[in-house]
């Protein structure tokens, strides 16, 4: 049984050697200042996106330096039995396969599972949405395969995103900071991909020979990789990879 969190399965459907690297050689990851503050502005922007839907409960808990992934399992299944109208970081495990949802609101008889990305939407002059959400379908519809396999009701999914177009004027308007995005029919679509690339993770996670990629586009797209500078360590100083947006 291979052992699987969101954030690796993600890493896979992007290229099969992040997976790999974060399971088999994690001290080669590479985090420069720009990607570091990126992270900051994430975690700032998850904390303001908990406070949008008001009342919360957040289930995460430590172990020492590590997450303890029992204990907030279980304080999700509690909080999920009181019906808390919104438990942050709900966490869930199925046959080996784990996730978080960043927000789990209470929806009816059953639940909606809301994403939160830093990434920003705006409207073009006609006001139709201008945004890059199929880049996180991936993301959103491995958290509902966990979820559903674990016997919830997922009554809806959503993409939390920055809204581009908004002007702060000294008070800040959380419901018109967020742009949220219906992504259940790109879901939908994706979700029968999972299957798949579970019994492809499992084939490269299973076995301890480095996977022999290129370096290609999805290096950079549609994340940094961290991995970066060991995989093109071979590459000299000078290199196309120095031009401008190439």
């Amino acid at each position: 049984m291979i052992y699987l969190s969101k954030s690796k399965y993600c890493g896979l459907c992007q290229c099969s050697k992040i997976a790999w690297m974060r399971q088999y050689k994690p001290e080669e990851a590479y985090i420069d200042e720009m990607l570091k503050s990126r992270f900051e502005a994430g975690n700032v922007v998850g904390d303001l996106a908990k406070r949008r839907f008001g009342k919360y409960v957040e289930v995460t808990a430590y172990n020492g330096e590590n997450l303890d992934l029992p204990k907030m399992i279980e304080a999700t299944r509690e909080e999920m039995e009181k019906g808390t109208a919104n438990i942050c970081e709900a966490s869930f495990s199925y046959n080996g396969l784990y996730c978080a949802v960043d927000i789990l609101r209470k929806d009816g008889d059953g639940w909606a599972i809301y994403e939160v990305k830093s990434s920003t939407k705006h409207t073009d002059a006609n006001g139709k949405v201008k945004d890059d959400k199929e880049v996180y379908i991936a993301d959103v519809s491995y958290q509902k395969y966990v979820l559903e396999h674990c016997g919830v009701k997922v009554t809806g999914t959503y993409l939390v995103c920055l809204n581009g177009d908004y002007i702060y004027d000294g008070n800040l308007d959380l419901e018109k900071l967020f742009f949220i995005s219906d992504v259940a029919e790109a879901v939908s679509a994706e979700i029968s991909k999972i299957e798949s690339n579970i019994v492809k993770a499992e084939k490269v996670l299973s076995s301890d020979e480095e996977p022999d990629s290129v370096l290609g586009v999805y290096c950079k797209k549609p994340y940094e990789c961290a991995f970066w500078k060991y995989c093109s360590r071979h590459v000299p100083e000078e290199s196309v990879f120095k031009l401008y947006r190439l």
